[in-house]
């Protein structure tokens, strides 16, 4: 007898809520020994970036034969524009989840972020409920169960490792820079949604950032520190002048690819970054911690690292208003 297949459509967001999603998905399918499948559709556009899914881009778990990769693949060799009209538009999700409204013994589950809505994937009462269908499509943001991933971390950050060529890229670039420093920092600064999100409470500018990387220089006095520098906005040299820093691979001022910069913080030895998924599964990634940035005055403490970087950043005060 076939499992009751639950299929997330939409609702993640971009790459750091993305992954953040799957992992309570996987996490949960994990916890409950195999008595449901798992189909995250909302991966398919990501799933090129990790090396496990690259091979399984159907997204499915657990792994089986399935035409999902099949689609996926044919999915990916659309025109280049294509398929970015597809991922800005989420055609093919919004169409699955439509049709499991109207399909015999198929259900639609889509919550209502804003007004509050979610689901917790640790009650047994959303279990019972997939299981009186064949199929269920699920959308939203506010799924999680963090229990079953702080239970499970060692084994779920295995299965999102940046595929071969991101990785190479950014061990050389890294490795380029631990050859001449002893301490190699990640620094998030996160400028252009971040002047509206959350009422721009997060938004730092550049002369804030290049003060807590002169206070990161004070707090390791005698030691060689370098900072990698990740924004996906263009940063002025001149307010960096005389710092001990280098951008990410990826960062606009080198006109890289963003990805690059997410596999460079996750080699890095920690990470400084305001409230960001972006910095916190980089982080959780490479099994690094994450000093938060929360306030434009404040000053770097060692006390307010965030060790086990993704589950305490989802208990912190601030940083858990990203990291759900």
């Amino acid at each position: 007898m076939r499992k009751p297949l639950v299929v997330y459509t939409y609702g993640a967001g971009r790459l750091g809520n993305q992954v953040l999603r799957f992992l309570h998905w996987l996490a949960w399918a994990r916890a409950n020994d195999g008595a449901v499948e798992v189909l995250n559709l909302a991966f398919w556009d990501w799933a090129k970036y990790f090396s496990i899914w690259r091979e399984r881009p159907g997204c499915l778990f657990p792994a089986r034969q399935t035409r999902a990769d099949q689609y996926a693949r044919m999915l990916n060799m659309l025109p280049e524009r294509v398929r970015k009209l597809s991922e800005d538009r989420w055609w093919l999700q919004r169409m699955m989840q439509s049709a499991a409204g109207k399909w015999p013994r198929w259900h639609a589950i889509k919550i209502n972020d804003r007004a509050g809505e979610r689901i917790d994937l640790q009650d047994p009462q959303f279990l019972e409920e997939v299981r009186h269908y064949r199929l269920s499509a699920c959308a939203g943001w506010c799924i999680a169960g963090w229990q079953y991933v702080e239970e499970q971390q060692h084994t779920l950050r295995s299965w999102f490792q940046p595929a071969a060529e991101w990785q190479t890229r950014a061990e050389d670039y890294i490795g380029s820079l631990r050859a001449k420093h002893d301490v190699v920092v990640g620094l998030l600064a996160r400028q252009t949604d971040y002047r509206i999100w959350n009422d721009g409470r997060f938004y730092f500018s550049t002369a804030q950032y290049a003060r807590w990387i002169r206070q990161l220089v004070d707090l390791r006095v005698g030691r060689n520190i370098v900072v990698v520098l990740a924004s996906e906005a263009w940063q002025d040299p001149k307010e960096l002048c005389g710092l001990p820093y280098a951008f990410a691979p990826g960062a606009k001022n080198l006109k890289g690819h963003w990805f690059d910069s997410f596999a460079a913080l996750s080699l890095c030895d920690f990470v400084i970054s305001p409230p960001s998924t972006f910095s916190a599964t980089a982080a959780f990634i490479g099994h690094i911690p994450v000093l938060p940035l929360t306030r434009g005055e404040q000053d770097l403490n060692a006390a307010d690292m965030l060790h086990n970087a993704l589950i305490d950043a989802a208990r912190h005060p601030e940083f858990s208003i990203a990291v759900k």
